[in-house]
């Protein structure tokens, strides 16, 4: 019977992440692009490596060669589906004019983002004490509450404030503490915390007909009467300026909110451009010398076909290292830029990857940017579950919600019965140990014969943008 025993949703959902997580890891571990540093990247096929030395003969023609032989429609190109360009790195020697034409650009970028990130800063310098005003708000809203649904602890703790705050306590000799010390009055503090007329106002004459039936002074009665209408005067008043102060609150925050999110989404595009133009300025870099007008570019483009393929992709890596002389040119309009003629690498790799490695590898080259965007949101950390708490209030919606309504909206009656009868069929499926499951191994097999077949293909796709590369630069192709 222990084979039927129903799991907990808690434990579908952990071996669930537990199985996601497992996945991830070893698509990293086994993504070709990652270890991309061996020689044999596909089939013991080596890499296959074309160089151009010229100074007359640019970086940018290569590039855009290459870019359109790849996407172009056989028998023009080689027609890939997807072409990306995940790295692009570039590094001059501090004296050349190209480091002296971005460096300008550079300048102008930093001091508009240096602006926006001012605004930032303040908008949520403002923040903060708004969060703090609406938390103290809620706690004393919380008196306010829980006495009007006849809590006694809170109605003393509201008479308090009264007294302390709005009476000044001691300092004002016409107090319910001050009267207190007074001769016939001693029982005047007592009587005011004691007497909780359920009706507020309305109940203070029938509560004080009731104490002098029972004996009390006139006058403690006439001043009980007086504090108490004074009181449950303030209470109605505080208690409706308190909800029209906390709404414009809400709001005035939830503006804030909005504005501060959309500097950041104004900021983000130059940080990100910052970061790109920003030089490593390696020192150590044999290929850069201070004192000469030298330039250095990385470029990578991929390559892959998706379509009619179940699990490997045919893809293509195309890595562009080139050196430079930078100099300095007018254009037909008359403006200065900086053209680029030296020596260029072209290096051609195939493989056969799955899409997770393909996007586990853009993750990699994207970790700086990611990490970059991520430090301007981690201002708003220390104040997240009552920002959010308060936004929705405020009527904000966060993008979990917004999936959860779609999921909710699109996910019809039908197809609930069907997971739940799903779900009951699931538990009568017995997957027990040594026995071997021929349906994966059939799949397994039909991977392996894919991944042949991709592999094959890719190899065939390097080699022809190989030679005919070759062959568009006068370079002598092989047979």
């Amino acid at each position: 019977m222990a084979l039927f025993r129903k799991k907990t949703k808690e434990q579908l959902e952990k071996e669930k992440k537990e199985k996601e997580k497992a996945e991830l890891e070893k698509a990293y571990k086994e993504n070709p692009l990652i270890q991309q540093r061996s020689l044999d990247p596909i089939n013991g096929k080596e890499r296959y490596l074309a160089v151009v030395e010229s100074m007359a003969s640019s970086l940018e023609k290569h590039y855009f060669w290459i870019v359109r032989f790849l996407k172009e429609k056989p028998w023009h190109g080689l027609g890939f589906e997807y072409v990306e360009k995940v790295r692009d790195l570039f590094d001059a020697s501090v004296t050349s004019s190209f480091h002296g034409h971005v460096g300008t650009k550079l300048s102008a970028l930093q001091q508009q983002a240096q602006q926006y990130m001012g605004l930032i800063g303040q908008m949520v310098k403002t923040i903060f004490p708004i969060v703090r005003e609406l938390r103290i708000m809620d706690e004393r809203m919380e008196y306010y509450d829980k006495s009007l649904k006849g809590d006694e602890s809170a109605e003393v703790a509201l008479k308090s404030i009264w007294v302390e705050m709005v009476e000044r306590g001691m300092e004002n000799p016409n107090s319910v503490y001050a009267l207190a010390t007074k001769v016939g009055f001693v029982t005047l503090p007592d009587l005011f915390f004691q007497v909780n007329p359920k009706n507020g106002m309305k109940g203070v004459d029938a509560a004080i007909k009731s104490l002098r039936k029972e004996g009390t002074n006139r006058k403690v009665a006439d001043i009980l009467a007086k504090k108490l209408y004074a009181y449950y005067n303030w209470k109605d008043k505080t208690y409706k300026e308190m909800g029209h102060t906390r709404k414009f609150k809400l709001n005035y925050l939830r503006q804030h909110y909005n504005a501060t999110k959309m500097y950041m989404n104004w900021v983000r595009p130059y940080l990100k451009t910052i970061r790109q133009l920003q030089m490593k300025g390696s020192s150590t870099d044999i290929d850069l010398v201070n004192a000469f007008e030298t330039s250095k570019t990385s470029l990578e483009v991929l390559a892959y076909n998706t379509s009619g393929l179940k699990k490997y992709y045919p893809c293509v890596m195309v890595k562009i290292k080139h050196v430079t002389k930078p100099e300095l040119i007018y254009t037909q309009q008359g403006q200065k830029q900086p053209m680029h003629v030296g020596r260029t690498e072209v290096i051609i790799e195939p493989y056969a990857v799955t899409k997770a490695q393909i996007e586990a590898y853009k993750g990699e080259q994207d970790a700086e940017d990611v990490e970059l965007i991520a430090s301007i949101d981690a201002t708003m950390e220390a104040i997240k579950e009552d920002l959010q708490k308060y936004l929705k209030e405020a009527g904000e919606k966060f993008e979990e919600e917004e999936k959860k309504e779609e999921k909710f909206k699109e996910e019809s009656p039908f197809v609930s019965l069907i997971k739940g009868f799903g779900e009951i069929f699931s538990l009568f499926r017995i997957k027990r140990e040594g026995i071997f499951n021929f349906a994966e191994a059939r799949e397994a097999k039909a991977f392996e014969k894919e991944k042949k077949k991709v592999s094959a293909k890719a190899a065939e796709q390097a080699w022809t943008l190989y030679d005919v590369f070759k062959k568009a630069n006068g370079m002598a192709a092989p047979v």
